[in-house]
């Protein structure tokens, strides 16, 4: 059975490099996006904090007590003020963060994508080419010749994957994205890793997908950077 306080745990292994410290020193995947300069993840078990490396140590105790003060309801106004303190914040990023179930056994027609397939991507996923090796594995719907809808690894670690699906605007509604992030779970589980799939809380495209897949929440992700 799964231990929410645990998975939020693998989930910032996947998400951030850590130092022997548990600092956040980098954003676990070849990008130029800045890693947070503070995570929160809450769980009706406990917090997981991580701060960056930068974080100045003598103002982590006002952050512990501000984040410990109420396990039911953080006092978001007040973290972010004391946050602001210390770095001008320029984006703050919350959200749900799902596994899929134990039982899950749902399958799909999304076909997998490898070296002697990846031209389906050329046309709508461009980049994803790129950083192919590093995305694997990658799951796809194909119409008309061309990849519409694409599941891949955001992230990785030794212990779980964290899901990426995109799907092309003239394909949305389909339930495309849906059938992609089926398969690309599916060769998770298979690898003994995690699958995990965390989004915003905006993104109710999203969120509909892991609605329909009856994906479990263990808890929340806030990131201030």
């Amino acid at each position: 059975m799964y231990k929410d306080y645990e998975l939020m745990e693998i989930q910032t292994e996947v998400l951030f490099k850590i130092d022997h410290l548990k600092r956040i020193t980098e954003i676990n995947e070849s990008t130029d996006l800045i890693a947070p300069f503070f995570f929160l993840g809450r769980t009706k078990e406990g917090n997981v904090i991580r701060f960056n490396k930068t974080f100045p140590d003598h103002h982590k105790i006002k952050i512990f007590e501000v984040v410990n003060n109420n396990q039911n309801n953080i006092e978001l106004g007040n973290l972010i003020m004391n946050v602001s303190k210390l770095k001008q914040i320029n984006k703050i990023w919350m959200g749900p963060a799902y596994v899929f179930p134990e039982n899950f056994n749902m399958t799909s027609n999304a076909i997998k994508i490898t070296n002697d397939n990846k031209e389906l991507l050329r046309m709508g996923f461009p980049n994803l080419i790129q950083h192919f090796e590093k995305r694997q594995p990658v799951y796809a719907i194909i119409q008309n010749g061309i990849a519409v809808s694409v599941c891949c690894s955001a992230r990785k670690s030794s212990r779980g994957a964290e899901a990426s699906v995109e799907t092309l605007d003239s394909y949305q509604g389909c339930g495309y994205g849906t059938s992609s992030v089926i398969a690309w779970a599916n060769e998770i589980r298979k690898a003994a890793l995690y699958p995990l799939y965390s989004t915003a809380w905006d993104n109710f495209s999203s969120q509909t997908i892991a609605k329909k897949l009856n994906l479990y929440k263990y808890g929340v992700d806030l990131h201030i950077s």
